[in-house]
């Protein structure tokens, strides 16, 4: 008997301090994509890597346009070639084909690369604003928006945190 009333008293002890351990804890939210659209930065990124993939298409789309005119003068040529020329011509159509695609395989995995690149750069400078507006605010748990079925305004961080981001810059 005297050991019930002992563990039940231990448990008041922990349930206890529990409670009040919660009610100094200070919680927010961010809205990490909100963020990460109105962050200058991103939208910079995002302007370098378009200009890039522009580039880049013109480039293809020249390449493009070469296998097209090779393709044209081996049609209206056929009959005039010998085979030699033309099984030449065909191994050389076939070839540039080839280092097109080759090429486009490349371009992808180089812009998947540095987007990828610039995607962690800019959440790696995003989660530390938030570091940085959580302990300046005193909190003790940041969590994104999105994994939240409820929060009230005075627990989003988002304002606060493109504000600052867009300040540094």
């Amino acid at each position: 008997m005297l050991r019930k009333i002992l563990i039940l008293g231990m448990l008041l002890v922990l349930f206890a301090g529990s409670g009040r351990a919660a009610d100094l804890a200070k919680v927010g939210y961010v809205d990490m994509d909100r963020v990460f659209d109105e962050y200058t930065e991103t939208q910079k990124a995002s302007q370098e890597l378009n200009k890039e993939i522009n580039a880049r298409r013109k480039e293809i789309t020249k390449l493009e346009n070469e296998i097209t005119t090779m393709r044209e003068e081996l049609n209206t040529q056929e009959a005039l070639l010998s085979k030699e020329e033309r099984e030449k011509r065909i191994k050389e159509f076939n070839q540039k084909i080839l280092d097109l695609q080759k090429y486009v395989r490349d371009v992808e995995m180089d812009l998947a690369r540095k987007e990828e690149t610039m995607t962690k750069k800019l959440i790696t400078e995003i989660l530390n604003v938030i570091k940085k507006v959580g302990e300046k605010e005193g909190y003790t748990l940041i969590l994104r928006k999105d994994s939240i079925l409820y929060g009230g305004d005075g627990m989003d961080l988002t304002d606060e945190v493109i504000k600052v981001l867009n300040k540094g810059k």
